[in-house]
């Protein structure tokens, strides 16, 4: 798989992000007293948060951009620290740029959030685009897109990096939503296991590899 792009999630797939999303679903949760449920948690880590309100919660419209608010209280202000690269990630992004690959973030996170977890983790040297979805604030910062998922984020990736040929892309991620997204768009897919989102998962949205280890993305892409 020879691509020159390589468009990476991050939760789930640069980061292991677990701790700092459960502890503000859980501070979320219990401001507007309702009960978590752990058997649920690791299906947290991926979709929109509106999804896990509404769906796992039965919040409605209202009450889940009461719990995003909440949410992003506790995240924005220590959440997105809870967080680690995983081992081998930072290798892994080093190497892919050492031999000339492109590296972007495609994330379902706001995107101010995702360039200040790249930059405090070491991950931004390696990166020449970071794409995620916008907010308010970035609009009054001059930010028209409205992207709002997953294929809003790879859309404006494309565009803004004048990618006029989508399978020179890959994108790599641990979730559905990451395959799907890419593979409507005509991006090559590949899956890691490592992340939050099952082997049936990810075969199942499109993933057309599958890796268990950051490094092994290394070697499927340049080897």
């Amino acid at each position: 798989m020879e691509k020159k792009y390589i468009l990476f999630d991050l939760d789930g797939t640069l980061t292991d992000s677990y701790e700092g999303i459960i502890n503000a679903l859980v501070y979320a949760l219990t401001e507007l007293g309702i009960t978590p449920k752990p058997d649920s948690f690791r299906n947290v880590i991926g979709p929109p948060l509106h999804h896990t309100f509404m769906e796992i919660y039965g919040m409605n419209a209202v009450q889940s951009d009461n719990a995003v608010r909440i949410f992003r209280e506790y995240y924005e202000a220590r959440g997105k620290f809870e967080n680690r690269p995983y081992d081998g990630a930072l290798e892994m992004l080093q190497t892919l740029n050492a031999h000339g690959k492109k590296l972007m973030i495609a994330t379902a996170k706001p995107e101010h959030l995702a360039v200040s977890i790249a930059d405090h983790f070491g991950l931004s040297p390696y990166l020449c685009f970071i794409s995620g979805v916008t907010n308010d604030e970035m609009e009054k910062m001059g930010d028209p897109g409205v992207r709002s998922n997953k294929k809003d984020v790879l859309l404006h990736i494309l565009r803004s990096n004048d990618i006029k040929d989508p399978e020179n892309a890959v994108m790599v991620g641990d979730r559905a939503y990451d395959m799907s997204a890419a593979r409507e768009l005509g991006l090559q897919t590949l899956g890691v296991l490592y992340g939050y989102g099952s082997r049936e998962e990810l075969l199942g949205a499109g993933a057309q590899d599958l890796v268990e280890t950051p490094m092994d993305i290394v070697r499927h892409i340049i080897e």
